[in-house]
């Protein structure tokens, strides 16, 4: 079983509960101002295929092609990369933490690189939001 960074696991043994500590979260430091914030931007359809190619070459290598955290390089993460799939998961997480995430990167605990402006992807932030909106993608039902 896979524990994502952001979940507390409690594991049945002999008809005990044993609470597993939740891994550390690659950003346990954003800022309040930012956690707090929606999503600025909406993100068109016609802009869906330009981000899906951006997250398929800088992304999927650990989050997965399919968003689900288990790209080729996710093993070899001390963090495991987040399972964008599941809704309880990102439900859990604001626009704001995921725009600092990807701003930032993964800080000390996470191999995740800064996207942001003084990065050397150098993502304007409207373009990070809009990564932002193409990730929150993964864990809405599809339509019918």
């Amino acid at each position: 079983m896979r524990i994502d960074c952001a979940q507390l696991v409690t594991v049945p043994a002999l008809g005990l509960a044993l609470a597993i500590a939740p891994v550390a979260g690659a950003r346990d430091d954003v800022p309040e101002e930012i956690a707090s914030r929606a999503n600025p931007v909406t993100l068109e359809p016609r802009e869906q295929r330009y981000f899906e190619r951006q997250y398929r070459a800088k992304c999927a290598r650990c989050h997965g092609a399919d968003g689900t955290g288990g790209g080729d390089e996710a093993a070899e993460q001390a963090v495991p990369p987040t399972d964008f799939t599941d809704a309880a998961i990102m439900s859990a997480r604001s626009d704001g933490q995921l725009f600092y995430q990807i701003l930032m990167g993964g800080g000390e605990r996470c191999a995740m690189p800064a996207f942001g402006p003084e990065s050397s992807h150098a993502w304007s932030e409207d373009k990070i939001w809009r990564m932002v909106a193409f990730v929150r993608l993964f864990s809405r039902p599809a339509a019918k």
